[in-house]
């Protein structure tokens, strides 16, 4: 008796599919891919860090620099990592080292740090002192961004970490190098923007979970490749169906989000998010880098340290205040949710100051407390769903 092995023909998955489901961490096959050909992988913490500097170093062959953004989604205990950094610490924090300890990230090269704020420079010392990457720095970011001294503090840790870079491996971002990776960030960051008008529109092509999604795509792989696919994606996304049958549209503030458990939850209630004002979303793609310096680093920091603030900084407030205003406006949100991971004093009191001025025009707002690990979804849903029918949905 004989048999016969049958192959199933198996479909390629869309652009689009592909965003929506990409691995993360060491099984995602981008970074598995530029591993194996040879190129170096460092996670960055905080969109104060310029990927450009670290995407620019190219060396022979295929040798070059991926930058990729730290996460900890999956995440489901933080056992080892409360013992250096407590449990009355952010458990952001928490959840990345334990990540580390649990060698979830054994395929970096390095990391780059900024000092976003104290509880992430904790953090910093432990992957130093227990993790030992092969290359760990930070880059000091002022308090203000309100004089030229303190953009040329900046400017200097910038440039201090690229050529640490140098001094490391021998490689260094040339002028040809950075200007080329200018325009491709540029273009990155065009194409989100156009993604964020799909949400945005009367009629929104995508909901806020596979906004998220796609995002959470382009921290994880070469940014050149995701424009190819984001370029793709965006054409499929304008030729389905418009999203229909969601209650009430909403903007999402406050803490960093790179899960997308929370927006699930939100958008299980019958809430669409339509925009954000994310440290992970509008906020890491507004604005763009000068493309015709002569001095592409200054021009890479000059863009990073002008960005909308976030809460650390001592400066800012009320211009964040007209941030989130302006984008509530534009996407005709029906409220705002803010959200805020326990023990992040810095965004606790900003969504308090944002929340009192959106409520005195007219603006429904919600503030969530919570976890970086979303364990109590029932409460959260609970909120979400009384917040619905406050604001008649």
């Amino acid at each position: 008796m004989s048999t016969q092995n049958v192959q199933q023909e198996v479909t390629p998955k869309s652009a689009l599919e592909e965003l929506l489901t990409l691995p993360r961490r060491g099984e995602n096959p981008y970074i598995q891919d530029w591993k194996a050909n040879g190129g170096k992988v460092f996670a960055y913490v905080c969109s104060y860090v310029p990927e450009e500097i670290i995407y620019a170093v190219k060396g022979v062959a295929k040798s070059r620099y991926l930058p990729v953004r730290l996460g900890a989604t999956g995440c489901t205990k933080t056992e080892d990592a409360d013992i250096d950094l407590s449990r009355c610490l952010c458990s952001f924090a928490r959840s990345t080292l334990q990540m580390g300890l649990d060698g979830e990230y054994s395929y970096l090269d390095g990391l780059v740090y900024s000092s976003s704020c104290e509880q992430m420079r904790r953090s910093f010392e432990y992957w130093r002192d227990k993790l030992h990457p092969d290359f760990l720095e930070m880059i000091s970011v002022p308090r203000t961004t309100d004089t030229q001294a303190h953009f040329e503090w900046y400017l200097e840790e910038v440039n201090n970490v690229r050529l640490k870079f140098g001094q490391k491996y021998g490689l260094l971002s040339n002028k040809a190098s950075l200007n080329e990776t200018i325009k491709i960030y540029n273009r990155f960051r065009e194409l989100m923007l156009e993604l964020y008008a799909l949400r945005s529109g009367d009629a929104p092509k995508l909901t806020g979970t596979e906004a998220l999604n796609i995002a959470l795509a382009g921290f994880n792989m070469p940014k050149d490749i995701f424009n190819e696919k984001l370029e793709a994606a965006i054409e499929e996304l304008k030729a389905r169906p418009a999203v229909t049958g969601y209650r009430a549209r909403v903007l999402l503030a406050g803490s960093p989000i790179d899960d997308p458990a929370l927006v699930e939850i939100i958008e299980g209630t019958g809430a669409l998010v339509v925009t954000d004002t994310l440290c992970t979303g509008r906020k890491y793609v507004e604005g763009m880098v000068d493309e015709t310096t002569d001095d592409p680093v200054r021009a890479i920091a000059k863009r990073y340290f002008s960005k909308e603030t976030c809460p650390r900084m001592m400066d800012g407030t009320d211009a964040r205040v007209a941030y989130v205003k302006r984008l509530a406006k534009e996407a005709n949100v029906d409220g705002v949710i803010f959200q805020y991971i326990t023990f992040c004093d810095n965004h606790n009191i900003e969504n308090i100051i944002e929340s009192r001025s959106l409520e005195k025009d007219g603006v429904p707002t919600l503030t969530l407390e919570r976890e970086y690990q979303p364990g109590d979804v029932g409460r959260l849903r609970t909120r979400v769903q009384a917040f619905m029918e406050r604001i008649n949905k």
